[in-house]
């Protein structure tokens, strides 16, 4: 895994998900950008790109797909080196090599060893569970305390999935806030408008590129006003050439829709719909 400065292009039409994740590091968030091959430290306002490479990002794809269950050595390998014969030693430097980037070297507590078993990834340090199987129903951005230890018992788990769940209904505009503070600067500016039954709120740390993400992102606003079939609140921010749409649930949890700049005008109604309540 290299740093790497340079942004992937986007696959042309196609949305790109952030998975967000609690590093070992005090007040450090790595987004996770499987399509792009790519992890971004978030600390202070500050980012640092690192590209994971194809096996890297595949193997880490694979652990988040079911957090706190069990991945084999085997499907592990298989998954993240589909098209090639390699040995344990290949697995071991990769797991190596995230818990490096993720500051869990020492601790390994967010991908934490199962002798004799394989790897599990530990829900405890996911803010933004990914949404897997389930396509209708994106995962909910979910904050939790990023030191709670994780124990794996015999058969699936889906105990820490209830309480995440149950936590939900106490965020709602806290979550957006949450994650703005760790990424953007101290300073927000903001603006609201309604259409229909949709409300927006636009989000940037500059006035001026407020007002251009207004009208950057007026016809998208227009698609989600005739696809909002009854009362929404959502809300739009640009970082890092990415477009973060955060939509308030009236259960008080919240859906995200990721996405690069350059696919603004292409990305789909189902998509969006996904997105609304």
């Amino acid at each position: 895994m290299n740093n790497s400065t340079e942004t992937l292009p986007a696959e042309p039409g196609s949305a790109i998900a952030c998975l967000i994740i609690q590093t070992g590091r005090n007040d450090c968030l790595a987004h996770f950008y499987p399509a792009l091959y790519q992890l971004t430290l978030i600390k202070g306002g500050i980012e640092e790109k690192i590209d994971l490479g194809y096996s890297g990002s595949r193997l880490l794809e694979r652990l988040l797909r079911e957090p706190g269950e069990v991945v084999s050595r085997e499907e592990l390998m298989s998954y993240a080196w589909a098209d090639r014969i390699v040995g344990q030693g290949s697995l071991n430097q990769q797991i190596y090599t995230l818990r490096q980037v993720l500051g869990d070297e020492k601790s390994r507590e967010i991908i934490q060893t199962l002798p004799r078993r394989g790897y599990l990834l530990n829900p405890s340090y996911l803010v933004c569970p990914p949404s897997v199987d389930e396509p209708e129903e994106p995962a909910e951005a979910l904050p939790a305390p990023p030191n709670a230890p994780f124990l794996q018992h015999h058969g699936r788990q889906r105990a820490p999935w209830i309480i995440l769940l149950a936590l939900s209904s106490l965020l709602g505009i806290g979550l957006f806030a949450y994650l703005y503070a760790v990424s953007q600067p101290e300073r927000v500016f903001s603006s609201e408008m309604t259409q229909g039954q949709l409300k927006m709120r636009y989000i940037d740390p500059d006035k001026q590129r407020l007002q251009q993400l207004i009208l950057q992102t007026h016809a998208l606003t227009s698609r989600l006003s005739v696809l909002a079939d009854k009362p929404a609140t959502l809300m739009l921010g640009l970082h890092g050439g990415f477009y973060e749409l955060l939509c308030l649930q009236p259960g008080g949890g919240a859906r995200s829709l990721m996405f690069h700049e350059s696919q603004l005008h292409h990305i789909a109604d189902t998509q969006l719909r996904r997105c609304l309540p």
